[in-house]
């Protein structure tokens, strides 16, 4: 379990309040931890004299700080009107999702009791890039020959070892493959023969990569907090598809209100990794409940 920097943002018209939040995650952008509560003060005015959520795309850049306001604007609507956003975005009844489970990258003894742990949820995230990165996939095939999988690498490989661990990646029935390299070396998937999809995580933050995106990968992790909220992750949802990239819908550690608001465009994904508040030592209450690997839709009073 984790403990996280979060930031809250409560919006209210007087009668109704709407909540949102977002994760201080670590950036390699000009965009420091320190500087989300600064952006949320400069435009404070601005935000209470009244501010859409198109608006709010011009006012804030991508990022937490705007994640959080966005997602607070979506819930006071959904409280005004008394409906859920998933009806305000024109979407069916929301069901359950399935979620995947992570397995670490851990040492042997943690590694495989994470396994065996794993057993009720059938969509697992292997953690790759360490040495015994092929053992670590015979051993999970032993222990979980029913699991559908997909490995995260973080950028640990470099294009040579990518090349190598692709036949392995298919041996093993991988489905995806996420950010096997580093943004300073994906020129070299550019023509790069392989079976099983290539997926851009830390390589991708909002809408104006996906040109370069739909160059080198097959799809791409979506995650509020980085493309800046809600909103700007439906304009992306929409786009990609045009571009013809899979998609991804994952999120940092968080509570339950964060969650929520990913839910909403989770439904969207082929893969979701979006239960963030599962790993925190203390959530918000109510929680969103996850059954072997299921989360439900997040109740009303918690958000939307």
């Amino acid at each position: 379990m984790v403990s996280a920097p979060l930031i809250r943002v409560a919006l209210s018209d007087g009668s109704f309040s709407g909540r949102g939040e977002a994760t201080l995650f670590e950036s390699p952008h000009a965009d420091p931890k320190a500087a989300t509560a600064e952006q949320l003060e400069s435009v404070r005015s601005v935000i209470e004299a009244g501010v859409t959520r198109e608006d709010l795309l011009k006012l804030l850049p991508a990022g937490p700080a705007r994640n959080a306001v966005d997602a607070a604007l979506w819930d006071l609507e959904a409280k005004r009107s008394g409906t859920g956003v998933w009806r305000l975005l024109g979407l069916s009844e929301p069901v359950p999702l399935e979620d995947m489970v992570t397995i670490s990258l851990a040492d042997a003894p943690q590694f495989e009791q994470e396994l065996r742990d794993s057993t009720d949820c059938r969509v697992l995230k292997l953690k790759l890039g360490s040495d015994n990165d092929i053992e670590r996939l015979e051993v999970t095939r032993r222990l979980r020959p029913d699991a559908q999988l997909v490995v995260d690498v973080n950028c640990a490989w470099t294009v040579g070892r990518l090349e190598e661990m692709l036949p392995v990646l298919a041996r093993h029935d991988v489905r995806m493959v996420e950010q096997p390299v580093h943004a300073d070396n994906e020129e070299g998937l550019r023509g790069l023969t392989h079976a099983v999809p290539i997926i851009a995580d830390e390589s991708f933050y909002g809408e104006e990569d996906l040109p370069r995106i739909a160059e080198l990968y097959d799809g791409i992790n979506i995650k509020l907090d980085k493309c800046g909220g809600l909103t700007a992750a439906l304009r992306i949802v929409e786009q990609a598809r045009e571009r013809g990239l899979r998609l991804m819908v994952g999120c940092f550690a968080a509570s339950s209100l964060a969650t929520a608001a990913a839910f909403q465009v989770a439904g969207f994904a082929e893969f979701r990794d979006i239960a963030g508040h599962l790993i925190l030592t203390e959530d918000t209450e109510p929680s969103i409940p996850c059954v072997n690997g299921w989360l439900s839709p997040p109740a009303p009073e918690l958000w939307g």
